[in-house]
């Protein structure tokens, strides 16, 4: 019997044990959770005390607005019909005061940005470029794009497509990479060829700056390049070509590659045709609205003739093909107008 109580006495001093030992577990947690260090981080407790929302349309802080467009310099891109990269993430690399006081804080997020901070650890960070040029400092912020494919074939010189509108904590920036997860070429044969990425990424060294409230243009130029005469091909970054304030002509899926233009003179009362174009093909069954006068849809070398109205003083036509439009307007002088530039 009193080995009984014995056992029962001690089994109570053990659970109480237990509890103490789990009780000092959850206020040891509740302590790490709510304190700034390798648990979680957001660059808002780094620039201005301030903590991410989860909302994903703003970063809390001082911030500003990147919108991030793919591009192409042509180099061998006249091997190919398609090109089609498909690009899952996009990762910055912040270099200030303020990245180097969050990377002293831990890793983080800011609302549907991944900030990783820099550390031994093998990280996102450090995969950015296993072989070459690790950042010892900063933070990166990676933003996802949903598994966004651009055709570079489509995005020769000046030519670009916007992937994304990022908002982005202000600051310094020096490196880009792109992630991707596949690469299909069709040379202009009709046959599959082989696109080479080391690492599946894209890393990008240049430098560029977010100010807060700020609207920035980043230009990301990649290139095609056959190694040799191997037949095979490797994707690379373009420097010169890259970076904030680059020139671009917004190409996006069809929308802004319609052209639309009129041929020789365009007089009242005469025939004109309208010639459209899809990023530089005859864009046939466009659709032709003109105001005050006939409309109608292009034949298969694009193109559509029409007699401008008699007395029309300006002539305005809009075009569309599927989501893409476009838009020429022309002005006519009148005969008395016409007369006295004349000094008739």
């Amino acid at each position: 019997m009193y080995g009984r109580v014995g056992d029962r006495d001690g089994g109570v001093a053990m659970r109480r044990a237990v509890g103490v030992a789990l009780l000092a577990l959850l206020v040891a947690s509740a302590g790490c959770l709510g304190a700034t260090g390798p648990g979680t981080a957001t660059a808002g407790d780094a620039s201005d005390g301030g903590d991410a929302s989860g909302d994903a349309t703003a970063v809390d802080g001082p911030a500003g607005t990147v919108d991030f467009y793919v591009s192409d310099r042509p180099n061998d891109m006249d091997d190919f019909e398609h090109l089609n990269v498909t690009i899952t993430s996009v990762r910055f690399h912040r270099t200030d005061d303020a990245a180097n006081a969050t990377t002293a804080a831990g890793n983080g997020t800011v609302e549907n940005a991944t900030v990783t901070a820099e550390s031994t650890d093998t990280t996102a960070a450090d995969d950015a470029d296993e072989a070459d040029d690790e950042r010892g400092d900063g933070q990166w912020v990676e933003r996802e794009v949903n598994a966004t494919t651009v055709d570079l074939t489509r995005l020769r010189g000046d030519n670009a497509t916007l992937v994304e509108r990022f908002a982005l904590p202000a600051g310094e920036y020096d490196q880009v990479v792109l992630d991707v997860s596949e690469v299909n070429g069709t040379l202009e044969g009709g046959e599959s060829t082989e696109v080479k990425l080391p690492s599946e990424r894209l890393k990008l060294d240049s430098e560029f700056t977010v100010a807060d409230g700020s609207e920035t243009s980043f230009v990301y130029d990649i290139s095609v390049h056959e190694a040799g005469n191997s037949g095979k091909y490797i994707l690379r970054p373009v420097i010169e070509e890259s970076g904030a304030d680059q020139p671009v002509r917004r190409v996006d899926d069809r929308e802004d590659s319609l052209d639309a233009s009129l041929l020789g003179a365009v007089e009242p009362g005469e025939n004109v045709t309208v010639r459209v174009t899809d990023d530089g093909e005859p864009a046939a069954d466009a659709t032709v609205s003109v105001e005050g006068g006939p409309g109608g849809t292009t034949d298969a070398d694009g193109e559509y003739v029409f007699t401008v109205p008699a007395d029309a003083e300006e002539l305005e036509i809009e075009v569309e093909a599927g989501d893409a439009e476009a838009e020429l307007e022309r002005e006519f002088e009148d005969d008395d107008e016409e007369s006295a530039a004349s000094g008739g």
